[in-house]
């Protein structure tokens, strides 16, 4: 084994990082609509976006969420989900910024963003719905 060389084959990098940001948005959909109104009052107590904006942002955000990691985890329209998981999570970056916290020493969410973007240069990789059919590379 080469130190510079892959341990397999290339087309399973894109599908962890598909079925892990997909798994992250499932989870972080189902946790808001758990407590629907509650989330949509704190999305209006961060005062980024007015009453009525940040009212339908807070109740459609988590059925976005959930069904945009459902389509990551299982690879359906990928780059169309990774559109719209990065523009999620440019969203969350953009209220929070990039040290959201005291005690935080980098926005997680610049690390999704860059998962998110990732797919989009390199296909949603392997076990998807968009591959069915065609020939995986070996």
């Amino acid at each position: 084994m080469k130190m510079n060389q892959p341990l397999g084959a290339a087309h399973y990098g894109p599908m962890i990082i598909r079925l892990a940001l997909g798994a992250y948005f499932i989870l972080a959909g189902m946790g808001k609509l758990n407590l629907l109104a509650a989330f949509v009052d704190q999305v209006r107590s961060f005062g980024v976006l007015p009453g009525n904006i940040a009212a339908v942002y807070g109740i459609l955000l988590p059925y976005v969420e959930v069904s945009v990691g459902a389509l990551l985890v299982i690879g359906m329209w990928t780059t169309l989900s990774g559109v719209l998981a990065g523009l999620m999570i440019l969203s969350f970056v953009l209220a929070f910024g990039v040290f959201p916290g005291t005690h935080d020493i980098f926005n997680k969410d610049l690390i999704l963003l860059a998962a998110a973007c990732s797919l989009l240069y390199s296909g949603p990789g392997a076990l998807s719905i968009d591959n069915i059919g065609k020939q995986s590379p070996a």
